[in-house]
């Protein structure tokens, strides 16, 4: 334990110290993702983490943490002693012996040049719906190396769907070129064409392209451009849902960016009632 806890002090210490990981030399910041990543691994398949780091003998402390974290919410919340510390499979344990216990197990894993080998069967093991493998998808891109190879050989992620991200938020580029007052939910079908083109949604789509216009004329986020529309926020929800979904399948995203970067021209600029249908001859996509 106090092995474990200098090398955690050596690695805060910053460039005085040189910091391994796997048998690598690695920057402080990879060191301590390694350490996220190891301890994940090491919960996430507990007892067999155990029993492939049988130096340490039984662990009893680290069983009874690992017991707690997987009961169900209710009983999780008060069952370490400390409610606030106990709520995610992130917080360490409160009690201090079974944090140095994990502590221990991790740094050893990581001390080791053959480590990968270890890491590599827990990896491999963690069921791909538990806590332990969501958030190594988020630690994978900041490890070292070595770290993010075996991560990689080991754990098998979703893949995510092809194309550019969903286009949340929208800027506001059009500030001063278009004016909000003349935009209407629903979008008049004059103005609503160009979305045709779309294969989306049709009600979500004009909903969402209304609620982008007065973004793109405002800066405003999405809650506050569909509340000027007169939007519930159950509606809201709804549409961002349908539009999200579908912008994840290839080409949607890029072609409806296509259509929002385009300028919309606003030729009157008198103000109307807030949700008033725009004049013929006015266009917004």
């Amino acid at each position: 334990m106090a092995h474990a806890h200098q090398r955690l002090a050596d690695a805060a210490a910053g460039a005085d110290h040189e910091v391994t990981s796997l048998g690598q030399h690695v920057s402080a910041q990879w060191f301590f993702n390694d350490v996220r990543a190891t301890v994940s691994a090491v919960r996430g398949t507990w007892p067999m983490a155990g029993d492939l780091i049988a130096e340490f003998g039984p662990m009893d402390t680290v069983a009874a943490h690992v017991e707690a974290l997987r009961r169900p919410r209710p009983e999780r919340t008060t069952a370490l002693g400390d409610g606030r510390v106990a709520r995610t499979f992130g917080h360490p344990p409160a009690d201090p012996l079974a944090a140095a216990d994990l502590m221990a197990i991790t740094v050893a894993i990581l001390d080791d040049p053959s480590g990968h080998h270890t890491l590599a069967r827990l990896l491999s093991a963690l069921p791909s719906t538990s806590t332990a493998h969501i958030r190594l998808r988020h630690h994978a891109q900041h490890c070292s190396p070595a770290m993010t190879a075996v991560i990689r050989s080991s754990v098998r992620f979703s893949r995510k769907a092809a194309g550019p991200p969903a286009l949340f938020p929208q800027p506001a580029t059009h500030r001063g070129r278009l004016d909000p007052r003349t935009i209407s939910t629903p979008l008049p079908e004059h103005w609503a064409v160009p979305l045709d083109e779309l294969d989306a949604p049709r009600p979500q789509l004009r909903r969402d392209a209304a609620i982008r216009l007065v973004q793109m004329a405002t800066g405003r986020s999405r809650r506050s451009a569909a509340l000027y529309l007169g939007i519930p926020l159950g509606s809201l929800h709804s549409a961002t849902i349908s539009i999200r979904t579908w912008q994840k399948e290839p080409g949607n995203a890029t072609a409806y960016g296509e259509l929002s970067t385009a300028s919309p021209r606003s030729p009157s600029h008198k103000a109307r009632p807030r949700g008033a249908v725009p004049e013929a001859g006015d266009s917004a996509v």
